[in-house]
């Protein structure tokens, strides 16, 4: 093709300028690319990870993986690290949840009495709670939190679950609060009701063995109904751990299978339709409730989103509207940037300083710095 013909084409057809060869994925390694084979300028993307090394903390841009068109295109030196993702956890129980909707055993509007009839019983608004409040913090579901101890203020998760107390708020959808009973709740319903197995072994045979994430293990709270329960939530414990424990460069392999619709080599593990669903904003900006700061307008399925918030502007404005995240401890994120093809995986143990909204500006200005590398 003659030079002027090419650059033509093209112009045209801007997705073949960004992925030469679509639909690559990992096999037991990464298959790795230099930035610029991935029309990625190396010297901005250096300005990138130079600003997240000098504002996220003291490990900076030490546990990132990031990887563009499948490839593995800029790794940290400490990505394969191996620690607790603590609330990135929610995002592999909501993949659950999809893996049993697409199996015919449940739908978003399930209620929760369906398979525990005595939450009803000790608080009659229960009746009314769906496993779509549930995935998506607006369930109010609140259970007791008792067995405190020192470096651990949020108590016994199995409490929570076996322990039904007075709901946050009520009808259920009515509001919008971020919380950890909501998605211990799930899980228990997930794992002793629907799918009658741990979920563990679940996001093992389904998801974790054939996409490779062969480096993970999943934290527990204890035993619920005669069944192990993992740590759905990732809350914070003195035993089991803080949910998920992975590397950045697993990790990254979940982002890719989200970034891909739930396709994986051309094999469907996820349905398509909950992934769109799943990483779209599923609270409205205008609903109530002691979290529509942080999640109106700008949250699905335990992914946090790009959308508009309350506030009137997206998350992240330098980045394209579809991004979305999971986000855990201020510190553990698998960022999706369909737009740019791209997934980033990044990790640590010290939180980004600041507040939530400082920690999104933050990005910001990396997703800033990155837009113009692209």
């Amino acid at each position: 093709m003659r030079p002027f013909y090419a650059v033509l084409f093209l112009a045209i057809c801007p997705a073949l300028a960004i992925g030469m060869e679509p639909g690559v994925f990992p096999r037991a390694q990464w298959q790795e690319a230099s930035p610029q084979s991935q029309w990625v300028d190396p010297a901005k993307l250096k300005a990138a990870l130079d600003l997240m090394e000098s504002t996220f903390g003291p490990e900076g841009a030490r546990q990132l993986a990031i990887v563009r068109n499948g490839y593995l295109i800029w790794k940290g030196p400490d990505c394969d690290a191996c620690h607790e993702l603590f609330s990135a956890t929610k995002v592999f129980t909501s993949t659950l949840l999809g893996l049993l909707i697409a199996d015919g055993k449940c739908t978003l509007d399930t209620r929760a009495v369906e398979h525990l009839p005595h939450l009803a019983g000790e608080h009659p608004v229960y009746a009314r709670l769906t496993l779509r409040h549930l995935v998506s913090m607006t369930g109010g579901y609140h259970g007791k939190v008792a067995s405190i101890e020192k470096g651990q203020e949020w108590g016994d998760p199995i409490l929570y679950v076996t322990a039904p107390d007075k709901p946050e708020f009520e009808p259920p959808g009515s509001q919008v609060a971020y919380n950890d009973h909501d998605v211990h709740l799930l899980g228990r319903i997930l794992a002793t009701r629907i799918a009658k197995e741990p979920l563990k072994d679940l996001f093992k045979l389904r998801i974790a063995d054939p996409i490779g994430m062969t480096r993970w293990d999943w934290g527990v709270c204890g035993t619920v109904d005669g069944m192990i329960h993992y740590n759905a939530a990732g809350t914070p414990t003195l035993k089991g751990g803080g949910g998920v424990q992975t590397t950045p460069r697993e990790l990254a392999r979940l982002g890719l299978l989200y970034l891909n619709r739930g396709n994986w080599n051309g094999k469907q593990l996820l349905p398509a339709a909950f992934v769109d669903e799943a990483t779209s904003t599923q609270v409205p900006a205008t609903m109530p409730g002691r979290s529509r700061a942080l999640l109106g307008g700008a949250y699905g399925f335990y992914w946090w989103t790009n959308g508009v918030m309350a506030s009137g502007r997206r998350r992240w404005p330098a980045a394209p509207p579809r991004t979305y995240g999971a986000h855990g401890a201020s510190t553990n994120f698998c960022v999706v940037v369909p737009e740019w093809n791209m997934v980033l995986a990044r990790m640590g143990k010290a939180p980004i300083p600041g507040t939530y909204a400082q920690q999104d500006e933050v990005w910001n200005a990396f997703f800033a710095l990155l837009r113009s590398a692209l």
